[in-house]
């Protein structure tokens, strides 16, 4: 064999062995892309998966925040109609009979006071109370009706021994004033029952 046959030889061995490495890289490069492609692929959808599950937990956490809102609202709206029907209350006390009215705050003037102390009438009650002392002591209680209370605007005032109470449409009504309120919404809202 000449030396060129032997150079041809050793070129075709030599190209023979490169494109065999030029193969085998690009397969692994080919490999090595599918494998990238699918770590891609699976990373994306794990993405999604993740994304779908946060954008639900947050489309959950919205809506129970708008029922709580709604609920609040419609509590509130609830409370105010209930509030409402207390003030109502207040409003038809004040605007009893003069006889009824009378009785009303003599029997809760009796109810707060004892024997000897001093009740002052509201300015603009004093006509619908002025017999206000005998119908105190129709519930057993002795006061002494002295005269105006020129600061109140409804009821009476009792003093004495250092008690100091406002009888009144409205301090009747802000001392039962839950248990009204309970009742109001039982009244307005049965279904709640």
């Amino acid at each position: 064999m000449a030396i060129a046959d032997i150079i041809t030889r050793i070129e075709q061995d030599a190209q023979a062995e490169a494109d065999a490495i030029v193969a085998a890289a690009q397969e692994r490069a080919d490999d090595a892309v599918a494998a990238a492609r699918a770590e891609a692929g699976r990373e994306a959808a794990h993405i999604r998966a993740r994304g779908a599950e946060v954008a639900r937990v947050e489309a959950e956490t919205l809506l129970a925040n708008a029922r709580l809102g709604a609920r609040d609202a419609l509590l509130g709206a609830r409370k105010e109609l209930a509030e409402r029907v207390l003030v109502g209350v207040r409003e038809a006390l004040e605007a009893l009979p003069d006889a009824e009215y009378a009785a009303f705050i003599a029997r809760e003037t009796a109810r707060v006071a004892v024997s000897g102390q001093h009740v002052r009438i509201a300015p603009p009650d004093a006509a619908r109370l002025a017999g206000l002392g005998s119908l105190v002591a129709r519930h057993g209680v002795d006061v002494v009706v002295e005269g105006e209370a020129g600061d109140l605007t409804r009821g009476v005032r009792v003093q004495g021994d250092g008690v100091r109470v406002d009888v009144s449409p409205a301090t009747y009504v802000a001392e039962y004033h839950d248990d009204m309120l309970q009742v109001a919404v039982r009244e307005l809202f049965p279904e709640e029952g």
